[in-house]
């Protein structure tokens, strides 16, 4: 009876995380693809400042003006690459965005009762590590760092054969014909949405898959044995934000839960979850070459891990 209980609640939190995160996956495949279609590659160029400075500042602040949930940034990340968007402005926007945007900082501040400082230090332990990889990455090819080519919509066509062919292409890069119309360009987009999505909800299960796992069978004394001592409830909760997968919509509530670990651990739950945990690893291996998709995850654990260490020892 325990054991099918176990199994039981086990497939709840599977299907609850990938619920809870599915509709933004979507959201982010259909704003992908809204680029994909509707920006040009020369649009996008134009417009992004001239300097290195000015790029990684553009990343790093994006997200108040395009919110996105880290559960759909990285399919936004990888169209903004592919329009030429360089690595030091879509890195950044992909680690930064999740927080630094009004959705996710109003949240923080109503869970935290109105505490502007845990909100700012919540923003800045993201900003540091998005800004150094923006510094980092500064002169990279924006597709070098992809591991994936353009996804080919071909395979979609053939429910589009009664669809009249056009002369020109729509430009959108999947190598089908989707005509100049504004069904055409609808059509492109959903086929866009559709590819992006069903590529990217794959790893969005495993990562569903694992973090039930963890909330059902691991023991909940193992967070008492970590808030005893201040490092070791910074290790606890960072480790617990990237097991437990929660949305960075919500997550601030559950970091506001844990009254009894200092602040300082609660910060660094709220930043390390957003920029790594086991929705976004499986799709950073799948998107990015292996050493940037390291990188993506050793540099925010290393950075908020210090930052919060030190403001642990300071208090």
């Amino acid at each position: 009876m325990m054991h099918l209980e176990g199994l039981s609640l086990f497939c709840t939190a599977a299907a609850a995380v990938f619920m809870e995160a599915a509709p933004f996956l979507l959201l982010g495949s259909l704003v992908g693809a809204a680029i994909e279609v509707f920006v040009s590659e020369e649009t996008m160029t134009r417009r992004l400042p001239k300097s290195a400075a000015g790029r990684i500042v553009l990343g790093l602040f994006a997200g108040m003006l395009l919110p996105t949930c880290e559960c759909g940034v990285v399919p936004v990340a990888r169209r903004l690459l592919l329009k030429g968007v360089p690595p030091c402005t879509a890195i950044p926007y992909m680690l930064a965005a999740p927080v630094v945007n009004p959705v996710v900082m109003g949240s923080t501040l109503f869970a935290f009762q109105g505490d502007v400082g845990v909100m700012l230090l919540r923003c800045l332990f993201v900003i540091v590590p998005a800004a150094g990889l923006g510094i980092a990455l500064r002169d990279a090819p924006p597709r070098l760092i992809l591991k994936q080519r353009p996804i080919d919509l071909r395979a979609f066509s053939e429910i589009e054969d009664a669809a009249a062919p056009a002369d020109v292409a729509c430009g959108c890069g999947c190598g089908h014909d989707h005509g100049h119309g504004a069904g055409g360009r609808v059509k492109a987009l959903l086929f866009h949405t559709a590819a992006e999505f069903l590529s990217m909800s794959r790893f969005l299960v495993l990562g569903a898959v694992v973090a039930a796992a963890f909330k059902t069978y691991a023991p909940t004394s193992m967070l008492q044995m970590f808030s005893e001592n201040a490092l070791l409830a910074v290790v606890g909760l960072m480790l617990l934000a990237v097991l437990l997968s929660v949305c960075s919509e919500a997550d601030a509530f559950v970091a506001a839960s844990f009254a009894s670990f200092p602040n300082a651990a609660q910060i660094a739950f709220m930043a390390i979850g957003p920029m790594v945990d086991l929705k976004l690893i499986p799709m950073f291996y799948a998107v990015f070459n292996k050493r940037i998709a390291m990188a993506l995850i050793v540099v925010p654990t290393i950075s908020v891990f210090a930052m919060a260490a030190l403001m642990a020892l300071g208090d």
